[in-house]
């Protein structure tokens, strides 16, 4: 059962580059998806735009819908977006420290989170709901924690401050954009553990974006590989990763260094398209290893191959 669908989404920023192009993804009940790639692939384009975080200022959506509970948000325009961000649908961003308010406590923070979905609440049950989820993200001082400014507490604690903050409200999908790449490998287990236990407690459904393949491994029930804009292969986790299909992808698995094995890894050669440049033909056939003329003058589509899907042409008919 799908809880957001998203059928071919394509997002342009000012004036004329198209950062998503074509995205059709399911998000799964209760599952994790993992949107995985380069830099400037889309990712984080991809995510913002199911919560309609693209700027007037900055781009727009050109076509296609993001449906959840049976209804399309974009047609419901910024109404919608605003009754449905943060409250059914929450998200947690790289960077904690730009994502919180300097100068706001954070019992402030999360108490506004919830006045912005019940303004008729009480300040007494809105501080007892910002405790409460604080100590679900496991503060063993919540009010200490509320008391503070996020200059008072260490990195690690407040990223749990913005899972604190997206989870009050009870959503039922969190979209975490790379939430573990400012930290340590220490607090990045701790985190994606807290963030798993959440998963389970409260029914989540979760879009990880990562550029981490071993960290979308461990993580995710299905994956989405994305390059140029565009999904190139998806599928089950365990399954693309093990026998990836599309050359881009299984560069990217070999370009992953592996502790206490003796497998040599390679880097992907050349370099990520100029978006407002792209080939006449595949997006990725400039670095492909194994690019065939029609690759140079033709645009795959994204196709079944068995249980997954994949753009390339050396799974299709036609090539």
């Amino acid at each position: 059962m799908s809880v957001i669908s998203v059928k071919d989404l394509s997002v342009t920023y000012h004036p004329a580059l198209e950062a998503v192009r074509g995205v059709s993804v399911e998000l799964e009940k209760g599952k994790t998806l993992a949107v995985v790639g380069e830099s400037g692939c889309g990712k984080s384009t991809l995510a913002m735009s199911i919560l309609g975080l693209i700027l007037p200022d900055e781009g727009r959506i050109t076509a296609g819908e993001v449906s959840y509970g049976g209804k399309d948000i974009i047609t419901g325009g910024s109404a919608e977006w605003r009754r449905i961000r943060g409250k059914e649908i929450s998200m947690v961003f790289q960077d904690p420290f730009s994502s919180l308010n300097p100068v706001l406590k954070i019992g402030v923070q999360i108490t506004e989170a919830i006045l912005a979905h019940d303004a008729g609440i009480g300040k007494y049950e809105a501080k007892k709901a910002a405790i409460k989820s604080l100590e679900e993200v496991l503060f063993s001082e919540p009010e200490r924690i509320f008391n503070s400014y996020p200059h008072q507490i260490s990195g690690g604690q407040r990223q749990r401050v913005a899972l604190a903050i997206a989870i009050v409200n009870r959503p039922k999908v969190l979209i975490a954009d790379e939430p573990t790449t400012a930290l340590d490998v220490t607090i990045q287990k701790e985190i994606m553990d807290l963030i798993d236990d959440l998963k389970h407690s409260l029914g989540l459904t979760i879009v990880l974006v990562t550029h981490n393949l071993p960290l979308a491994k461990q993580r995710s029930d299905s994956i989405a590989v994305m390059y140029a804009g565009q999904i190139v292969e998806t599928g089950g986790t365990e399954e693309v990763l093990k026998k990836p299909l599309h050359p881009y992808t299984r560069g990217l698995i070999a370009s992953v260094p592996r502790m206490f094995e003796c497998v040599k890894t390679s880097s992907l050669s050349g370099h990520p398209p100029d978006m407002n440049d792209l080939p006449p033909g595949c997006a990725f056939a400039p670095r492909c290893p194994r690019a065939m003329d029609i690759c140079r003058n033709e645009k795959p589509s994204l196709l079944p191959s068995g249980s997954i899907k994949v753009r390339c042409f050396l799974y299709s008919k036609k090539g």
